[in-house]
């Protein structure tokens, strides 16, 4: 067979042949390949060991981390303080943060963990003063001031002083660090000390002071971040205000040791020497002071001339300025205070600090602020206006150390003054009661130290915008104490009337607007209208010749009496009780006032609003501008009277027995008035100035208190007079008695009640003194009684509304009362006896009246007849003036 080609069998034949083996590697055999596709996971080798490991879960219940913490305090996220105290020096800035808002949220949730830890939360958290994170700085600083200081206050001060001691630490660590950023907040974090432990700052005070020089003329903040510097001004503000109060204090005590023995004065310096720490070290500190004048000066005339620069001031740069003067101010009065210290007899050294001092170090510097001023002074924005206020206010300090060459009192004068007419157009009371006020109270001051011819414009200004203040107004009080200095020595011991100082041509304009200011500050300043009535006082006490015609609208505050007679009743009454007080001794020193007062003056004590004290002062006053010779008798009299013959009486109800009775300030007053009468001289000739007045209040039929009040004025002066000898009078005293004894016999008819007995009594007394003093005012007024039982009432003159009983019986019992409680008075028999006829009238009348046997005489009527007879008969027997005859005729037949 021959080969086959091509086709099918060519290839059936190919793929039939074997494929030759390859030829063996030398040196080894290699290792097995494998192709494998991608993605898919190998088998494990054959020699792999199964690591596999089948176990079941062991619960152990006590093991959880939650049960753990289970009564511990923690966190919304389960830390507790510990764990949280040692996450703030974290190397991640937000785990810092986060830890020190869960010790806020812990020590909010659980007050007892802050009290328990107090120490070392502190000596965790102080080293975060320094922290490189903004946010971690202003979240410690918010822990301390809201939690920490607040809790480390109630410690006692061992405790307080060693945790603030590493507290300032690092603080003044902070003051030195290279970012400035951290220094500005250190400078944050000390005002917060300060201003909760004050007396922890004298210990580092010099180093403060060091740095506050140091990063005030630091270079590395350059003027348009000089903003930055506000929280750096504000705690020197208030480490300068420490500083200047440590200074008063020790002032008050030096005066105090002043005058000690030598023993003593000696163990008060042992004393302070054992407490150095609590003092300033004054020479070093002077010298710093000195130097942070120069420094604020220049930063102040910086800021001047950038903000006079813009076109709007921004508040940073507004703030900086202000409190940047601020400081310069506190400074001043410090330096001040110390040229004026006075010196101790047991003094180891003098000062070496005086006014030649005070002149080259610190007035030389403040030649660049005098023209800061004037810059200041061109400007109509309202911010530049409270610049050029307290620029002033620290000039005004220093007015008594200011020569003219230096500073023109001239155009400092002119200056001030315009300041004065400036503030009207200030829309901001706020800012303007702020930054005014010390203005105010260093005129007095100003005034009296500038030129003549210089003081007109200044006192013309002041009397301006002291008128236009209003009472509600804060600036008020200053103004009221400059016045009251300009008008009075008290406080500087000079008068500004005598020293040709100008000021006597404004007295009358000042004096003029205190009653003003007092009415308008009733109602929307109360706290005003003590001040001034202070004022007023003190004027009246200085000026005993003052013209009142000034002061005429005072009246006002206790009415205004309209042209028909009736009085508007003022805010005297409704004033508070020291405010009355003070009202009331005015009127001793204004007595040319007092007859337009008088009235106004009686319709407040009648006021049931007006206290009883009060009231009774008034009349003390009235009575002692009597005796001074400043008060007409008249006046006195008819003011006795009227408070006499108007006071209301409202005794306590059955109706309504919660009601207080006045009766008892009555009686009070009714004493008080009597006294006051019987001091006035002979009692006759005081009648007689006021009889008039006093019959006329008499026929105006007052109540019986009343009456009873007038009767007593006339038993007091002169009870035998002759002037109650007329039909009129002796109408009103029977009429009287009868309303008295009705009154009696309706309290009875319920009941015997020793009060009413006792009241009755009270009632009829003036009225029997009067009849023992005179025996035909008796006689008369028998008469009348007699024919009131008759029947012959209109001969009365009633005090009450109410009718006269028409039942004879009740009558009979009435005048048998007054009789009978007549006849009880032994004094009176002998003017009784002159009457017996009318006794015998009246008793055979009651007789006559029994054995009748008309109808309109009942039987309960005869029986209160007869028992009436018998009682009379009894009591006038007692009189010895009958003779056997007229006994054996005063008989009833039964």
């Amino acid at each position: 067979m021959g080969r086959p080609k091509g086709g099918a069998a060519a290839s059936s034949s190919a793929s039939s042949k074997k494929p030759k083996p390859k030829p063996k590697q030398r040196g080894g055999v290699d290792f097995k390949k494998y192709k494998h596709k991608v993605g898919r996971k190998l088998p494990p080798p054959k020699n792999a060991t199964s690591t596999e490991i089948k176990s079941k879960t062991i619960v152990l219940p006590e093991q959880s981390m939650a049960s753990e913490r289970a009564g511990m305090a923690v966190n919304k996220r389960g830390l507790t303080l510990r764990e949280l105290l040692q996450q703030t020096a974290h190397y991640n800035a937000n785990v810092r943060r986060a830890a020190l808002n869960g010790i806020k949220d812990i020590v909010v949730k659980h007050p007892t963990e802050l009290k328990l830890h107090k120490v070392a939360i502190i000596e965790k958290l102080q080293e975060r003063i320094c922290d490189t994170d903004k946010v971690v700085r202003e979240s410690l600083y918010s822990i301390l001031q809201s939690m920490i200081f607040p809790s480390l206050k109630e410690d006692n001060a061992i405790s307080t002083r060693s945790t603030l001691f590493l507290l300032m630490a690092n603080i003044l660590n902070g003051m030195t660090h290279l970012s400035i950023d951290i220094q500005l907040m250190a400078f944050r974090f000390l005002e917060l000390v300060v201003l909760n432990f004050p007396s922890s700052f004298s210990s580092y005070a010099e180093q403060a002071f060091n740095n506050f020089i140091a990063v005030l003329s630091n270079d590395r903040i350059n003027l348009h971040d000089r903003n930055k510097l506000n929280s750096v001004l504000s705690g020197l503000g208030h480490c300068l205000s420490l500083v200047a109060k440590t200074m008063e204090n020790d002032d008050i005590s030096n005066r105090q040791v002043h005058d000690l023995s030598a023993r003593e004065l000696w163990k008060c310096t042992s004393d302070e020497d054992n407490s150095v720490g609590r003092a300033f070290a004054m020479p070093n500190l002077l010298v710093k002071l000195q130097s942070l004048v120069q420094i604020l000066i220049n930063s102040v005339e910086v800021s001047a001339s950038e903000l006079c620069a813009k076109s709007a001031i921004d508040a940073s740069s507004s703030e900086a300025l202000l409190s940047a003067l601020h400081c310069l101010d506190i400074i001043c009065r410090i330096f001040i205070h110390e040229v004026k210290k006075p010196q101790l007899r047991f003094s180891i050294s003098k000062t070496q600090f005086g006014p030649d001092w005070l002149r080259s170090s610190l007035l030389i510097h403040l030649k660049n602020l005098w023209g800061v001023k004037r810059l200041f002074h061109e400007k109509e924005d309202g911010k530049f206006f409270i610049f050029n206020l307290k620029i002033a206010e620290i000039f005004l300090c220093l007015s008594a150390w200011i020569d003219s060459t230096m500073f023109p009192a001239e155009e400092f004068c002119h200056f001030v003054s315009s300041l004065f007419a400036k503030a009207k157009t200030l829309r901001n009371k706020d800012l303007m009661e702020m930054y005014l006020s010390p203005i105010i109270t260093c005129i007095p001051d100003l005034i009296f130290n500038a030129p003549d011819d210089s003081k007109e414009h200044l006192l013309e200004a002041f009397t301006d915008a002291f008128r236009g203040c209003k009472v509600d107004c804060k600036l008020i009080f200053p103004y009221l104490d400059a016045v009251g200095e300009m008008l009075l020595p008290e406080k500087t011991g000079t008068w500004f009337a005598e020293d040709g100082s100008g000021v006597l041509g404004y007295h009358d304009v000042w004096i003029h607007e205190l009653p003003r200011i007092l009415l308008q500050s009733i109602d929307k300043a109360p706290s005003v209208t003590k001040v001034v009535l202070e004022l007023l006082l003190r004027i009246g006490q200085y000026f005993p010749t003052l013209d009142c015609e000034n002061l005429r609208p005072f009246i006002k505050l206790f009415g205004v009496e309209s042209s028909s007679g009736a009085v508007e009743l003022g805010p005297f009454v409704n004033l508070a009780r020291d405010c009355q007080e003070l009202a009331t001794s005015c009127l001793y020193y204004f007595p040319s006032l007092l007859p337009d007062i008088i009235g106004p003056l009686a319709s407040c004590c009648l006021s049931d609003a007006l206290e009883p004290l009060v009231l009774f002062r008034v009349v003390e006053v009235l009575q002692s501008t009597y005796k001074a010779g400043s008060l007409q008798i008249t006046e006195l009299l008819s003011f006795l009277l009227l408070l006499m013959a108007r006071f209301r009486v409202h005794p306590v109800t059955s109706g309504n027995p919660s009601k207080v009775s006045n009766w008892d300030t009555f009686k009070s007053l009714n004493r008080l008035i009597l006294t006051s009468l019987s001091e006035m001289g002979d009692g006759s000739l005081v009648l007689e100035l006021m009889w008039n007045n006093l019959s006329n209040a008499i026929a105006k039929k007052p109540s019986m208190h009343n009456m009873n009040g007038l009767f007593r004025i006339i038993v007091t002066l002169d009870a035998g007079t002759n002037k109650l000898m007329n039909e009129d009078a002796v109408k009103l005293i029977a009429g009287y008695l009868v309303d008295a004894s009705l009154d009696l016999s309706k309290t009875i008819e319920g009941g015997f009640q020793p009060d009413k007995t006792r009241l009755f009594q009270y009632f009829i007394k003036p009225c029997t003194i009067m009849f023992d003093k005179n025996d035909k005012v008796l006689c008369s007024t028998l008469e009348m009684l007699k024919s009131f039982i008759t029947g012959d009432d209109h001969l009365l003159s009633s005090l009450s509304n109410f009718n006269y009983p028409g039942e004879l019986s009740c009558r009979v019992c009435a005048v048998t009362t007054i009789l009978i409680f007549l006849c009880n008075d032994r004094k009176l028999h002998r003017n009784l006896s002159f009457g017996k006829s009318v006794i015998k009238g009246i008793l055979d009348y009651i007789r006559h009246q029994l054995g009748s046997s008309g109808p309109n005489v009942t039987y309960e009527e005869k029986q209160k007849l007869r028992s009436a007879f018998e009682q009379l008969k009894t009591k006038a027997l007692q009189l010895n003036c009958w003779d056997r005859s007229e006994l054996e005729g005063l008989s009833i037949t039964r």
